[in-house]
């Protein structure tokens, strides 16, 4: 869990630091009001760390994309928590 921490925040901050591009935040919510899906867009293109969530609150899968491509490890749970599948994308020879 603490790799997905620091995946988040160097998304994040990878976002402050862009700051000529257009980044938009994305979330979705579940009728209970809980959050759905998380994340941001980048220029029209899923960018940085993404989440989604059952309406129970537990997380339903995880990842980072890089211009709208799966990248990096990402995680799909049960709803009780445990990993359902993992896998690891690779990134583009260009990705800094």
């Amino acid at each position: 869990m603490e790799m997905l921490r620091i995946l988040k925040f160097t998304s994040l901050l990878a976002f402050i630091l862009s700051c000529d591009a257009k980044v938009r935040e994305y979330k979705l919510l579940h009728k209970n009001g809980e959050v759905k899906v998380l994340g941001y867009y980048l220029d029209g293109k899923a960018h940085g760390y993404w989440e989604g969530y059952y309406p129970n609150g537990y997380l339903r899968t995880s990842g980072e994309y890089y211009n709208g491509e799966l990248v990096g490890y990402w995680a799909w749970y049960y709803e009780d928590g445990s990993v359902f599948k993992d896998t690891t994308y690779d990134y583009p020879k260009f990705y800094e």
